[in-house]
Formats: C-alpha cells, sequence, structure tokens
C-alpha cells in the first residue's frame, strides 16, 4: 500500500473514532420546542466537544412516551403533561413560555379576532371571512396533528374539546386540515389567502399576518405582562434516576443565565427570572 493511501487511512480512522468518541444525548418531542433547543444544543456542544446533542421534532405526546420507554434521553412538550402521563419516575422542568398565534395570509384585511369567533371558525360555524369583517372569501382553516402540543394547548383554552367516556378529546370540524409542523401552516398560510391557522410565537415572521386576540397583538411584552392570554410552557422532562451526566448538563445549560438569555433572544419568554 502506498504511502498516501496509508496517510488516508490513518486519516479516516481517525475521524472515525472522533466521531464514535463522542457521547449522544438524545432530546425527543415537540417541534415547537424544538426550534429553540436546537440553537441550545449547538452553543452547547461547542463548548462541550465530547457530547453531541441529537434533537427529534416528533411532537409532544411522541417525546413524553419516549422518555417513559427509555427511547430518549430527554422529551420536550410544549404542554403541560396529562393525568395519565404523569409519572413518579418523570421530572419536568419549565424551560421558557411561549405563545400562540393566530394567522392569516398577508393580503388578508382582517387584524383581530376575539374568542368566540375563533372557537366558531374551528367548529365550522362560521366559514367566510365576510363574517369577522373581512372579504367574501371562503375560509381554509389549518390545524396541527393530534400529537402536537400547540393544539391541545389551543384547542383547550378556545373550548375547542368534549369529553367522551372519560377522555378530553377534540371537538374541530373535521373538514379542518391537519399538518404537522409550524413550518408547514405558515407555507399554506402563505400562499392562500383563504387560510387561517396558529403557530408559536417564537416561529411568527414576514410570510405570514399575526392576528392580534381580543384586541391585544401577539408580542413578548404582551406575553410577559400577561396581557396576551394564549400561551403555554415549553418543558423538558428525563428519568432523574437513569439520566446520564452529559444529558443532565444540558439542561442544567438550558436554565442558566446564559441558556435563558439564548431563549429569549429566539422570542421566547424565559422561565427563569
Amino acid at each position: 500500500m502506498s504511502a498516501r493511501a496509508n496517510t488516508l487511512c490513518a486519516l479516516f480512522a481517525a475521524l472515525t473514532f472522533n466521531v464514535q468518541a463522542k457521547e449522544t444525548v438524545t432530546v425527543s418531542g415537540s417541534t415547537s420546542v424544538s426550534h429553540v433547543v436546537e440553537v441550545l444544543a449547538e452553543t452547547f456542544s461547542s463548548n462541550n466537544k465530547d457530547t453531541f446533542i441529537a434533537v427529534q421534532g416528533v411532537g409532544s405526546s411522541a417525546g413524553i412516551a419516549a422518555v417513559k420507554q427509555n427511547a430518549a434521553d430527554i422529551g420536550m412538550s410544549s404542554r403541560y403533561l396529562k393525568p395519565a402521563e404523569i409519572n413518579p419516575d418523570i421530572t419536568t422542568v419549565t424551560i421558557a413560555h411561549d405563545g400562540i398565534a393566530l394567522v392569516v395570509n398577508k393580503n388578508n384585511p382582517v387584524t383581530d379576532l376575539n374568542k368566540e369567533q375563533v372557537s366558531k371558525i374551528y367548529h365550522g360555524e362560521i366559514t367566510n371571512w365576510k363574517e369577522v369583517g373581512g372579504p367574501d372569501l371562503k375560509m381554509a382553516v389549518v390545524s396541527r396533528e393530534n400529537a402536537s402540543g400547540s393544539r391541545f394547548s389551543f384547542e383547550d383554552y378556545m373550548g375547542l374539546t368534549q369529553q367522551i367516556a372519560g377522555q378530553t378529546v377534540s371537538d374541530i370540524n373535521p373538514h379542518v386540515l391537519v399538518v404537522n409542523t409550524n413550518g408547514t401552516v405558515k407555507s399554506l398560510v402563505s400562499r392562500n389567502v383563504h387560510s387561517i391557522g396558529y403557530i408559536s410565537l417564537g416561529s411568527i415572521d414576514d410570510s405570514v399576518k399575526a392576528l392580534s386576540f381580543e384586541g391585544v397583538q401577539p408580542t413578548m411584552s404582551n406575553l410577559e405582562s400577561g396581557k396576551y392570554k394564549i400561551s403555554r410552557p415549553f418543558i423538558m422532562l428525563y428519568k432523574e434516576k437513569t439520566i446520564e451526566d452529559n444529558a443532565k448538563a444540558f439542561i442544567d445549560f438550558v436554565i442558566s443565565p446564559k441558556g435563558q438569555d439564548l431563549i429569549h433572544q429566539r422570542g421566547y419568554l424565559s422561565a427563569v427570572q
């Protein structure tokens, strides 16, 4: 074998060893929470070269289940745990607070909706924008999938649930279009003047128009003051007895002043004052 080939083999072996030498922490759950956790993970890993943080946005319910089943080191949820999900082995840490904003196409002249109007829109009782002061256009209503913490918090606040056999279930119009991420909601709304949806406050950008709710704009200052009412927690969860040191170190970083400052910079309300 030539000297050049020997050098290349040694280089590839070294690279493989470096990748394998890193300890991986799996963080799984809410797609809303994952956006800010990815930033936190990148910052943490840059200062902890031996740890790789793998962030997977699969929905709050899936993240909670992954921790309970030992399929993830850390779970992410954008809602509080349901009674059936609470387990004495599971520790929860609130890392931030977020708002949920109603969004429409930028060409839609409607600027504000109240709780009764939103409830009727998602129940299918209001179906045309002219019924809420807009143009004579049929509404295209967008929601999130059942496993979404955003959907759970939104429906819970808006009264869009019902009790069946002792279980709280969704009561929205079955013709509502269901999608699986904040990004998909934004994409649909940005391309369709008929559309209305809801997304994380921290995900708002100039591709869509965020509506005021009950006369209050969805801003960080209004969320912090309590004027803006559609809010929910960002939670991390883990098993205290089995969590590895590097995973616990990442959680400690997230709730540290530096981690909380990064959360605030990304448009979310810090949980640790």
